[in-house]
């Protein structure tokens, strides 16, 4: 298998990881409506430091319930996807120093990380869309931090939820044109399936 029938392996079968956004949103959605609800005090940031940890559990749920295979079982390129998502790991001591230094900062540190955290994978799915949610992402929360800094639990977590919205969406097409495409070559090898 060459390296682009892996890639489009890969894309096809794990919906170019369109669970693991669809939870992104639902997180900073709820990031957001707690920073309505809670008093501001440092430790609103240490539900983001904590919070971003549900989002691979939320993914795996939401494509258990899609089913979607988010792991590509047999794809040699599958491992790199888990390599790239799980990169962001590397940053805890990176977000610790922030929350330390500057907690009302932490969304907008948080926000610029998982966009910069999308390049590769436009790469790995040939997908505008994580181009997008890359420069969309970084952004929207570079600029909620910048422009609305005493307003960045509520600001930054909607905009970056926006954003994220914005990429399922056209990750969603994305997909569904991956399907349209391949099922001509489904039909044709049902046809001629032994009976």
């Amino acid at each position: 298998m060459d390296l682009q029938t892996m890639k489009h392996d890969l894309a096809h079968r794990s919906r170019r990881g369109l669970p693991n956004i669809l939870a992104g949103v639902g997180l900073w959605s709820a990031f957001g409506a707690l920073g309505l609800l809670l008093p501001d005090t440092p430790q609103r940031a240490l539900i983001y430091l904590f919070g971003t940890g549900l989002l691979l559990p939320l993914g795996l749920l939401l494509a258990a319930l899609l089913r979607v295979d988010l792991f590509a079982k047999g794809n040699p390129l599958a491992q790199l996807g888990g390599y790239l998502g799980g990169l962001q790991i590397l940053f805890i001591p990176l977000m610790v120093g922030a929350y330390l230094a500057t907690p009302q900062f932490v969304p907008w540190y948080l926000g610029v990380l998982l966009g910069a955290h999308f390049l590769p994978f436009a790469w790995l799915y040939e997908s505008r869309a994580y181009l997008v949610g890359a420069l969309g992402t970084s952004g929207a929360a570079a600029l909620t931090g910048w422009l609305a800094p005493t307003l960045t639990f509520v600001a930054t977590p909607f905009a970056v939820a926006g954003v994220l919205l914005v990429t399922a969406l056209l990750l969603w097409r994305e997909t569904a044109a991956d399907h349209a495409a391949a099922a001509p070559f489904q039909l044709h090898g049902a046809e001629n399936a032994p009976r």
